[in-house]
């Protein structure tokens, strides 16, 4: 079976007042359908640039970039969108919600790009807001609910579309410690249902939960390892 993800020498550079940065190098990587895995590093190490091509929201230099057998390396902003509509759920610091608009609305909001009709994206919305626990907050806007309730409506919207990958960019950093740690309790479950699970993080108590750790260096994989 092909690996979900393949990164294939895969470079990043960027230019800063002139000068030309390198934020990836020669980056190679493969991760399998239903791992769990971290992604982590110090500030500048290059996992949030990682993070935005796992994630198709940006293209690397060189290189090529696979997912689900698919290489999506240079395809155009369009098609991207619909791999990230189709493909990938995300799970934000900042729970990114629309503000003034039921949890509902916003789990819905996926099914709505990718033209369900209402009824159904309803039916599937109240599933997934069940699955996180919040059966009974399906009309309460952002501001009606604590920091851990936002980011289940969060993950409850990463999971309308059923994707391949949900991408976790520091989902507990908004959150105090207990809420956090429910937070992780819940991507734990949901990796216990196969899903596959990329958690980008610079706190390494949090990685622990992952089977997998990945840890970048100054644009470089300086160590994979596998939990026992």
């Amino acid at each position: 079976m092909k690996p979900l993800v393949e990164l294939v020498k895969v470079s990043k550079k960027f230019k800063m007042d002139g000068v030309c940065v390198t934020a990836l190098n020669h980056i190679s990587l493969t991760i399998k359908r239903g791992e769990f895995v971290a992604i982590t590093g110090a500030s500048g190490s290059g996992k949030s640039t990682l993070m935005h091509l796992l994630g198709c929201l940006d293209r690397p230099t060189s290189g090529k970039i696979y997912l689900n057998g698919q290489e999506v390396s240079q395809l155009s902003q369009n098609q991207l969108a619909k791999i990230r509509n189709q493909e990938i759920g995300f799970i934000f610091q900042a729970f990114n919600l629309l503000p003034r608009t039921s949890a509902l609305k916003n789990v819905e909001m996926p099914l709505i790009y990718a033209n369900v009709p209402s009824k159904r994206r309803q039916q599937i919305a109240k599933e997934k807001l069940a699955m996180v626990g919040l059966l009974d907050r399906l009309y309460h806007q952002p501001n009606q609910l604590s920091g851990g309730q936002q980011q289940r409506v969060a993950i409850a919207r990463a999971l309308v579309n059923n994707p391949n990958m949900i991408l976790a960019d520091e989902p507990t950093g908004n959150l105090d410690s207990k809420a956090g740690r429910e937070i992780m309790k819940l991507l734990h479950q949901l990796h216990q249902h196969k899903h596959t699970i990329i958690l980008v993080t610079h706190d390494l108590n949090l990685a622990k939960v992952a089977k997998r750790q990945i840890q970048l260096k100054d644009g470089e994989i300086v160590k994979d390892t596998h939990a026992k």
